[in-house]
C-alpha cells in the first residue's frame, strides 16, 4: 500500500527525493473517567505512530511517550483541567516508535457531569508541523529511565488519623527525593482532599497552586463549611528547602540548633478553603540544613500545649528519627503514645514531622 493511502502514515506532497510529509489530519481523543475507557480516532494513532492493535494510551501512560521536558507540564495541564474544569490548550512533543519526535497541538477540556465533576476529558490533537530525529544520545535517554542525582531523602512521620470527618494528615515521598506534608481540619471530604493533593503534588505543583485548586474544588462541590489546611513541599537541592502555604492553620514549626526559627508573619495564615470568595494563596520558602526538624500540626490542643511544643528544641535536636520527634511533640499535646489509630487521638490532633539527616 502506498504510504499516502495508509491511515498510519501522513500524506506525501509531490514525488521524488524532495517530497515532504504533509501534516497529519486532526484527531479526537477521549478519556472516560467513569469507565476508564479510552477512545482514539485513527488520526491520533497516526500522530503517535502507534499500532491500533496496541490500544490507546491511558492518561497515566501518556507522559512516558513524551519528551522528558514536556512530561510534568502536560501532567499539570491535565490535572488543572480535571480539578478546576478549565479548558486545555498547549503543545507537547511525542517520541514515536521510529525514534522521531513530532510536535502535537492539543485543545479541548473536561466534560462536566450533572454532579459538577468531570466525567471525561476530550481533546482535539493535530500536527503542529514537522518531525525530526532524536540524536543517538537523546534517543537513548528517551528509551530508558534516567537516574536522578543522589539526593538526601527526608525522614517523615505522621501521627493521627489519615482522614476522618474532622480532618486529615499526610506525608508522601515524591519522585526525585521531595516530599509532600499536608494536613487539614473540619473537612467531611477529607479523603477526597488528601487524594487530590497527592495527585497534584506528583505533577510538581507548589503549595500555593495546590491550595488554590483545592479551594475551587470545594466551592464547586458545595462543601458545607470552610476547611483549614496547611500544605508543604520539601524540595531537595543545594540547599534543600521547604515551600509552604497556609489556609487558616498555623505555620510549620522549624527547629534548628535547639531553637524555633521564625517562618512567617503573624498575619500570614491565609483564608480557609471553600469560602464564598476566591482569596488566592501565597507561598513561602525556607532554606533547610541537615539536622533541621519541621513540625506541622492541627487539632484541639490549647495554647499552653502549643507553647510547650515550641520549647522542645533541645530534645528534638537529640532525637534520631522523625518518629521520635513526632512522639515527643504528641506527648506534650496530650494525645497519647504516638499510635497512628484514630482511637489514640480523641482530641483530633494530627501531626506531621520531617527530620533532615
Amino acid at each position: 500500500m502506498h504510504p499516502a493511502a495508509h491511515p498510519d502514515h501522513p500524506a506525501v506532497l509531490g514525488d521524488g527525493p524532495g517530497a515532504v510529509a504533509a501534516p497529519y489530519a486532526p484527531g479526537i481523543a477521549v478519556w472516560d473517567l467513569t469507565t476508564d475507557e479510552v477512545h482514539w480516532s485513527p488520526e491520533v494513532f497516526a500522530l503517535f505512530g502507534r499500532d491500533r492493535t496496541a490500544g490507546a494510551l491511558t492518561l497515566d501512560q501518556l507522559p512516558a511517550y513524551l519528551l522528558p521536558d514536556d512530561q510534568l507540564p502536560v501532567q499539570g495541564m491535565v490535572t488543572a483541567a480535571l480539578v478546576d474544569g478549565r479548558a486545555l490548550r498547549g503543545e507537547f512533543r511525542v517520541v514515536r516508535p521510529d525514534g522521531t519526535v513530532r510536535a502535537v497541538r492539543c485543545t479541548g477540556g473536561p466534560v462536566i457531569g450533572p454532579d459538577g465533576h468531570a466525567e471525561s476529558l476530550r481533546l482535539s490533537l493535530r500536527d503542529a508541523g514537522g518531525a525530526w530525529p532524536l540524536s543517538d544520545r537523546a534517543a537513548a535517554a528517551s528509551a530508558r529511565p534516567v537516574a536522578a542525582p543522589a539526593a538526601a531523602v527526608p525522614d517523615l512521620a505522621v501521627r493521627g488519623p489519615a482522614d476522618t470527618a474532622s480532618g486529615w494528615c499526610d506525608a508522601l515521598p515524591l519522585p526525585g527525593g521531595g516530599a509532600l506534608l499536608a494536613l487539614g481540619s473540619g473537612a467531611a471530604e477529607s479523603a477526597m482532599l488528601r487524594d487530590a493533593l497527592r495527585g497534584m503534588a506528583m505533577t510538581g505543583a507548589g503549595p500555593a497552586v495546590m491550595l488554590g485548586l483545592l479551594d475551587r474544588l470545594l466551592r464547586q462541590c458545595g462543601g458545607s463549611t470552610p476547611v483549614a489546611a496547611l500544605c508543604c513541599r520539601y524540595e531537595p537541592g543545594e540547599p534543600p528547602a521547604l515551600a509552604w502555604g497556609q489556609a487558616g492553620l498555623r505555620p510549620p514549626l522549624l527547629f534548628r540548633d535547639g531553637r524555633v526559627q521564625p517562618t512567617a508573619a503573624e498575619d500570614a495564615s491565609g483564608a480557609p478553603l471553600g469560602g464564598t470568595a476566591e482569596p488566592g494563596y501565597g507561598e513561602r520558602r525556607t532554606a533547610l540544613r541537615p539536622g533541621d526538624v519541621v513540625l506541622c500540626w492541627a487539632g484541639d490542643a490549647g495554647e499552653a500545649e502549643a507553647a510547650a511544643v515550641e520549647a522542645l528544641g533541645p530534645r528534638l535536636g537529640a532525637a534520631r528519627t522523625a518518629a521520635d520527634c513526632a512522639d515527643l511533640a504528641l506527648d506534650l499535646l496530650g494525645q497519647g503514645s504516638g499510635s497512628d489509630s484514630a482511637e489514640a487521638h480523641p482530641g483530633g490532633v494530627r501531626l506531621v514531622a520531617l527530620r533532615l539527616g
